[in-house]
């Protein structure tokens, strides 16, 4: 057992099995929290993606509000909100109302990717205007003025009030994958939660820039971070890799430019993956936890150890409800809640 507790999360796609339909995606996604709250998980995040055939999670603050009116307890929250697809004052608008219909169980993770190609970016936004890099700290900036007050006299959103949104913070965290978005969060004193999931080669690094910059703010004396990490795991090393080859054939076609339909179990399974596949697929395992549970509390001790995080997110890319129900309730055995 790991030397110290930590809060556990989890982080969902809702993804759409192979054959099924996006009430099937977004069902799974409900249940997936029951199960997280049933175990005591801290908070259920959901992503923002747009265009991707076999992910449902195209409107966080809608799925947001599902899942928040299915549980009773745990937190639920965006992993996150694209800001440059979104106008800040709809964002604050969404999650005032979010927070006075749910309270204080709202969180609001703030991404500066897209989630999406630069055609449906231009489409969300219906402009180029808010979408270059450097125009995200401004964002922030004016998304917490409709939250917070104070904006700036000089800013031409002044004299515009959010309502719900004003008074109604939820919960506000920076997502990240690089160096760039450790040092706005650091420099926000905000929490920073690192996608390890896909970015595992820059997680120590990232944050140990984020908590060396770090400034305090009204909301956040100390640096705080979370990692989120693929888990997959089964006492069957069998199961294991039918529950993971699905994804790992998504993600190399999605590398090749296309947006794949669901996988099943079926046809990953028929697959004849090259040798150049295999390796790719095992080079992005490395640092992930996927594997039976012995393996997989190696794997998870090894992060916790070499990063520091103060929170741990679960993101299981297992192809069915089941087997991802089933990690959790594994990673909460190996984790015991203190």
């Amino acid at each position: 057992m790991t030397s110290r507790s930590i809060p556990l999360n989890v982080l969902d796609l809702a993804s759409r099995p192979a054959g099924g339909s996006n009430a099937d995606a977004v069902g799974g996604t409900v249940r997936l929290a029951q199960a997280a709250e049933r175990l005591g998980y801290e908070r259920f995040w959901v992503a923002e993606h747009h265009g991707m055939p076999a992910i449902a999670s195209s409107a966080p603050a809608v799925l947001i509000a599902g899942v928040a009116a299915a549980t009773q307890r745990i937190r639920v929250g965006s992993g996150g909100v694209m800001l440059p697809n979104h106008a800040p004052l709809v964002v604050a608008e969404q999650f005032g109302t979010l927070r006075a219909l749910y309270g204080d169980r709202i969180d609001l993770g703030i991404g500066r990717a897209p989630g999406t190609d630069g055609a449906t970016a231009m489409a969300l936004r219906r402009s180029q205007e808010g979408l270059g890099v450097d125009d995200f700290p401004q964002q922030l900036l004016d998304l917490f003025g409709f939250f917070y007050g104070g904006m700036s006299d000089a800013n031409p959103l002044h004299g515009i009030t959010a309502v719900p949104g004003l008074g109604d913070a939820p919960q506000i965290w920076l997502l990240g994958s690089s160096g760039y978005s450790a040092q706005v969060a650091a420099a926000l004193g905000l929490p920073f939660a690192f996608a390890h999931h896909f970015a595992g080669e820059n997680t120590e690094a990232a944050l140990d820039l984020y908590r060396s910059r770090f400034e305090p703010s009204d909301t956040l004396a100390e640096p705080h971070t979370m990692i989120a990490v693929n888990v997959i795991a089964d006492d069957d090393p069998e199961t294991v890799r039918a529950l993971s080859l699905p994804g790992q054939l998504s993600f190399l076609r999605m590398r090749r430019g296309l947006k794949p339909e669901p996988v099943s179990i079926e046809e990953a399974l028929a697959y004849e993956f090259s040798p150049m596949e295999e390796e790719f697929i095992a080079n992005r395992n490395a640092r992930q936890a996927v594997g039976t549970p012995d393996e997989v509390k190696a794997r998870l001790d090894a992060l916790l150890a070499s990063t520091g995080t103060d929170e741990l997110m679960i993101s299981s890319g297992a192809a069915t409800v089941e087997g991802r129900i089933r990690s959790l309730e594994i990673v909460r055995e190996l984790y015991p809640a203190a």
